[in-house]
């Protein structure tokens, strides 16, 4: 199954229109944080300077995401940097006093979708990969 198949079978399933952009550098500054679903649309942006194995995990993480239901992702924009440098979820929470018990809620909770979501992608990506894998193994 390839990508392209996947994508359309989960705008088909989401009744959204789901549109992965290929972004160059000065493009991909301009990507608006956490971002995933604004109305009936869902843009998936990855960095073309990024290796393409790791384009394709943010486009099958993002799908996953929808599938699951969420409308933003805490890791969007996701470069490959973030594998040398993991970001730092909730790192700050509750820091500066206040209301720190609803931060962290909120905090646990994106943890909670993030987590889910990668779950779903693993799924996902076995069915892009194992294709070529399987006609790897029969050459």
């Amino acid at each position: 199954m390839s990508m392209q198949c996947i994508t359309e079978r989960a705008s088909a399933l989401l009744g959204l229109d789901i549109e992965v952009d290929v972004l160059n550098e000065e493009e991909w500054r301009a990507v608006p944080r956490f971002l995933l679903v604004d109305g009936d649309r869902a843009r998936i942006p990855v960095r073309r300077s990024d290796p393409q194995w790791y384009r394709l995990h943010v486009v099958i993480h993002e799908l996953s995401h929808l599938l699951c239901g969420h409308t933003r992702c805490e890791s969007l924009p996701m470069t490959f940097d973030q594998l040398r440098k993991p970001a730092q979820v909730c790192a700050l929470v509750g820091v500066g006093g206040g209301a720190g018990s609803v931060a962290l809620d909120d905090c646990q909770e994106q943890v909670a979708l993030e987590a889910e979501a990668e779950a779903l992608a693993h799924r996902l990506g076995s069915f892009v990969l194992a294709p070529q894998f399987a006609s790897a193994e029969l050459v």
